[in-house]
This record gives C-alpha cells, sequence and structure tokens, in this order.
C-alpha cells in the first residue's frame, strides 16, 4: 500500500484522543508484583519495575503512553495492564469504536512521537499543551480519521518481513591472553577532532548522521544533510563519558566527538567492534572530572591479540567477531 498525502488532515490532539495523566509513586513505596509500571523512560518500551498496584493508581489496558519528562516526547503502546508515573500521559481513541490494537498504534507511534523535538527538559508536555497540539493523520471520505487505513498500511509491512531465515549458532573462537600485547593508540590510529563540529541548530534533516557525544544510539542524534566525515572510522566521545563507537557511514560531528582514522591496516566493522570493545573497557578511568580528552586518549595503550609484539593480529580479531550468531546482523 502507498500513502496518499493529499487524504492526510489536521486533528486537534483531543478531538482524536482522550488523554489522563498518571499518579505518583515513589522507588521506595513500590511492591514487586505482576503489574507493569510506566514511567518516562525511553528503555524497556517505558516499562520501570513490575508491581503491586496501590488503590489510588488506575490499572489501564489496552492503550498509549507519552513520557511528558525525562525522555520527553517518547511514546509506547501496552497491550498489557499497567499503571502509569506522573510524568506519563495514558492516552487512547476517543471514538469508543475504534478498537487500539498493535497495528494502529504503531502507525500512531512516530507520528505523536514527531512533537518531541519541541520540547524537553525545561518545556516539559502538559496537558494543556498537548490539547493545542495538532496531528496529521489519514481520513476517510467523512473527514474522519481512517482507522481502518493505518491498520491495514501497518499489516502490509509486516506481511514484507521474512522470518523464515534461521539463526546459525557458530562457537565463537577462543582468546588466547598469552597471545596479546600492549600497542600504543597512536601507532594504530590518528586520533584528530571532527574536521568541523556543528550544533544541532545548524544542520537540517537529510540521508546522514548527526554524531555527538551521547552514550547511546552509537552516538547519533539525528540525521543530516551535510557531512564532513566519510565513515569506516572509530568515534570517541571527549565531553561526557568517553564512549567509542564505530561509524560506518558519512556523518558529521558536534564539538567534542574525536575520530580515530586507521593507519596502515584495513579498518572494517568487525575489527572495529573488537577494538571498540577493548577501548571501552577503558571507560572506569574517566568520569565528569576527568574526561576522555584528545590528548589523554594520544596517550592510551590497549591489549590486542598479536602475531607478535609488533604486528596485530587484525584478522584473528575480525574472525572473532564473525564468529558469534549475531555477526551477520552487525
Amino acid at each position: 500500500m502507498k500513502i496518499n498525502k493529499s487524504n492526510w488532515q489536521e486533528f486537534k490532539f483531543d478531538e482524536v484522543f482522550t488523554i489522563s495523566r498518571g499518579k505518583r509513586l515513589v522507588k521506595l513505596n513500590q511492591i514487586p508484583g505482576d503489574i507493569a509500571y510506566i514511567s518516562s523512560s525511553k528503555k524497556n518500551n517505558g516499562v520501570d519495575n513490575y508491581i503491586l498496584s496501590p488503590d489510588y493508581m488506575k490499572i489501564y489496558k489496552n492503550a498509549l503512553t507519552l513520557s511528558n519528562s525525562g525522555s520527553v516526547g517518547y511514546c509506547f503502546y501496552h497491550p498489557y495492564k499497567f499503571v502509569a508515573s506522573d510524568h506519563c500521559t495514558v492516552i487512547n481513541v476517543r471514538n469508543r469504536k475504534v478498537k487500539l490494537n498493535n497495528y494502529i498504534a504503531l502507525f500512531l507511534k512516530p507520528i505523536i512521537e514527531s512533537m518531541k523535538n519541541k520540547y524537553n527538559f525545561a518545556r516539559e508536555i502538559n496537558n494543556d499543551r498537548l490539547k493545542k497540539e495538532k496531528i496529521l493523520l489519514p481520513t476517510s471520505q467523512k473527514d474522519n480519521p481512517d482507522w481502518a487505513f493505518m491498520e491495514i498500511y501497518i499489516k502490509s509491512l509486516s506481511e514484507k518481513i521474512k522470518y523464515d531465515s534461521k539463526i546459525i549458532k557458530n562457537t565463537p573462537l577462543l582468546l588466547n591472553k598469552n597471545k596479546f600485547y600492549e600497542f600504543e593508540l597512536t601507532k594504530l590510529f590518528n586520533v584528530r577532532g571532527a574536521k568541523r563540529s556543528y550544533t544541532q541548530n545548524e544542520i537540517s534533516h537529510g540521508e546522514y548522521l548527526y554524531v555527538t557525544t551521547s552514550n547511546k544510539n552509537n552516538g547519533v542524534a539525528s540525521t543530516s544533510s551535510i557531512y564532513t566525515e566519510k565513515g569506516n572510522v572509530i568515534t570517541i566521545d571527549s565531553a561526557t563519558d568517553g564512549k567509542a563507537f564505530y561509524q560506518e557511514h558519512k556523518f558529521v560531528g558536534s564539538d567534542h566527538v574525536e575520530v580515530l582514522d586507521s593507519i596502515d591496516f584495513d579498518l572494517n566493522k568487525y575489527i572495529a567492534m573488537f577494538i571498540i570493545s577493548v577501548l571501552n573497557l577503558q571507560l572506569s578511568k574517566y568520569g565528569f572530572g576527568r574526561k576522555r580528552s584528545q590528548k589523554r586518549i594520544q596517550i592510551e595503550k590497549i591489549f590486542l591479540p598479536a602475531i607478535d609484539d609488533d604486528t596485530p593480529d587484525f584478522e584473528f580479531m575480525e574472525n572473532y567477531i564473525k564468529s558469534f550468531s549475531y555477526s551477520s546482523a552487525l
């Protein structure tokens, strides 16, 4: 199925959805149970814990939640019983004849989440602001949201997903610690800053990646219409946690993104995954008061499998990562 944008129409948020705010329940007062407790986290579908629901908290089922603070603007679908914290808004379809399901919820999720760039820690989502929001949805001939189309469209996408490929369980190669040697990082990589750094406001969305000092999502914060780096490099955040990532594709970086270009060897995603794992073992040395600055990176040493004390065994590193069952998904 194809989306016909001419059939889409703008609706006031509270014309289409009912909204209700969750209730506060601090961690100290939570009693383990079997009801999902939804918080403002963007992880684990928003599920923060499983609890016994206190009498004052309403138990919901088959509804969406929207994070008001914390991870502001993230939306999740819950077909199971749950309670929500006061940092969440519970959303359901106002038309009682429409029953929310996985397909409709998956269609709505990215549309609702598209508003999150207007909100942040200092400007949280509240009921008044949400009621003023407008949302674009496909419409039927009667100018009502076309719920049937939303469901059929997601179903048509799900039918294209093939699950018949079998997971091959490989036996990972064994690491022989006696064949690891210490190497100076600058003998393997040229350590430099990004060729030019940009802020979020200086870029627009496009086909390239915008890599920042985030320790999540491979350091990627959004997409970019421009790039300064060609990819196939390792990046390290020198402002916060100091985490290393492999960037396979073209990207542009924010300030404090350090770039490691390989010297005299051909880097690929398998070798890179091995090396960044070793680099990230050193994160305990760094923190808020001791950042992983470019100068500190340049004097780092790492242990790697080697042919001899002067030659890293890059072939072994590549084959070691390939030996894992999930390597085909890298």
